[in-house]
């Protein structure tokens, strides 16, 4: 054990697959980690665990500092309940105007709409909107949003290990954390 999560919480994991190909468990009421290959993803739903998170991964991959890192995703994805049927048809239709479908469809509605753009910095990389309705909080209607701040090494086919990726990791935490949150405020707010 490397000391990366406390002693009760290795202890206490749920784990659900160790295999050569996949490693997947859940560290209870904060943290799903999962591992392939070619990928890493750990996640966690509580934002005073936000930093942990970047901690840990960070942690594990100056352990790992040989692993060759290509890209990373900082990505934070939000639910919303709409305080009413019409007021998530009207957010919708703000983002998906249907008068243009209405030309070919019967009852066009806004499933699922997808946006990027440049990075706002020197980095490599791109940054994606997902906006769609949220199935976490039917019946009721609500909207989801995915800010997948992506960044990629300045040289993929010759990246030799993780520190560079985890150098952007560390640097640009804060900043990719309050980008994604002024994003979906924004959204939020220019719909109403």
């Amino acid at each position: 054990m490397e000391g990366l999560i406390r002693k009760n919480e290795f202890e206490t994991a749920d784990i659900q697959i160790i295999h050569s190909d996949i490693v997947a468990f859940n560290v209870k009421d904060w943290l799903s980690f999962n591992v392939t290959r070619e990928r890493l993803s750990a996640e966690t739903a509580q934002e005073a665990y936000y930093e942990i998170l970047r901690d840990l991964i960070v942690g594990t991959f100056k352990i790992l500092r040989h692993t060759p890192i290509k890209m990373m995703g900082i990505n934070h994805n939000r639910h919303f309940l709409m305080d009413s049927t019409e007021e998530w048809h009207r957010f919708g239709d703000k983002l998906a105007p249907k008068e243009y479908w209405k030309k070919i469809l019967t009852k066009p509605g806004m499933r699922s709409l997808t946006i990027e753009d440049i990075r706002p910095d020197n980095f490599k990389g791109y940054i994606r909107i997902t906006v769609e309705p949220s199935i976490r909080t039917l019946p009721d209607p609500g909207v989801f949003f995915q800010v997948n701040d992506h960044f990629e090494a300045k040289d993929p086919e010759n990246t030799l290990g993780a520190d560079e990726i985890i150098n952007i990791l560390e640097n640009v935490w804060d900043e990719s954390c309050n980008r994604s949150k002024e994003i979906i405020k924004t959204i939020l707010l220019e719909s109403q």
